[in-house]
């Protein structure tokens, strides 16, 4: 109860995050950024329609097709996200002449609503929700056609973006498609996370050494695995250990001093999982 608590308040925020920027900084300029709540703007600049309104009908007919194609359960989420969403849609709205925010150029208008965007969509999909609209038409064609739900999602998006560039203009559509660029990194960094940490395999001959340092100095864990070289078919062992990344290259050069033919791999480690770095647990934590 606790997690599915933090969740659904992950997801309100979330949801909240991204209809106040819409209506703060997006409805005032114009800024298609994809999904229904695009299609809503396009149809608001041309006819007057309010952007809940047409979220509101796009939403319900998107979630009677998902039910009817995919079945309730597999979508519930997405159904609630929606609502929430729709519903700060409608209050962000109502409040539009108060919250509206002006920067000084185009492009901190851009970052922001990249950043705010991408904050945004990142709680929500950390809560395993969604916004619903695109997300259910991406999940759809996933499920019944078999298209990858990122590249469903992309091209429903691009068509969106298409009608809008159409409507406002190619400077439109290039400023949307850097808002969601920096949107998708913000995501993908928060998410995936970023790489605070190497992941260091060591072929030493040097191995006891090598331990010692690791664990009394750098204060790390470090692991023997089992290998077999390719060339000479003979039994051997490599050394794999995580460190801060602003440490491992003190780390490599006092390996190379105690044997300088070690041969050393080192990759990034976007997450440290437990272990004796335990302060690095991500913010996405699946045991809290």
């Amino acid at each position: 109860m606790k997690k599915e608590l933090k969740n659904v308040l992950f997801m309100i925020a979330g949801c909240a995050l991204i209809a106040f920027t819409f209506n703060a900084i997006c409805m005032s300029h114009n800024y298609i950024t994809g999904g229904v709540s695009a299609i809503g703007l396009i149809l608001n600049y041309l006819f007057d329609v309010k952007v809940s309104t047409v979220l509101v009908i796009g939403n319900i007919l998107v979630i009677l097709l998902g039910i009817a194609t995919l079945g309730f359960k597999n979508i519930y989420k997405s159904i609630i996200g929606s609502v929430v969403y729709t519903l700060f849609m409608y209050l962000f709205e109502y409040l539009y002449p108060y919250i509206q925010i002006e920067f000084s150029s185009i492009f901190l208008d851009v970052v922001a609503v990249g950043c705010m965007f991408g904050v945004g969509c990142t709680l929500v999909y950390l809560a395993d929700y969604t916004t619903g609209g695109v997300d259910i038409l991406g999940l759809i064609l996933h499920k019944k056609f078999g298209v990858a739900f990122g590249k469903g999602s992309f091209c429903i998006n691009s068509i969106i973006l298409a009608f809008g560039a159409s409507v406002f203009g190619l400077e439109a559509l290039v400023i949307a498609l850097i808002i969601r660029f920096i949107e998708g990194l913000l995501i993908d960094n928060f998410m995936i996370g970023i790489s605070d940490s190497k992941v260091l395999f060591i072929n030493t001959k040097e191995i006891d050494k090598v331990k010692e340092l690791v664990i009394n100095k750098y204060e790390s864990g470090i692991s023997e695995i089992k290998v077999t070289a390719g060339y000479t078919n003979k039994n051997d062992k490599v050394l794999m250990c995580v460190v801060p990344s602003e440490r491992y290259l003190l780390l490599k050069k006092e390996i190379i001093k105690i044997d300088k033919n070690a041969f050393i791999t080192i990759v990034d480690a976007y997450e440290v999982y437990g272990g004796t770095n335990k302060y690095k647990l991500p913010f996405h934590d699946l045991r809290n």
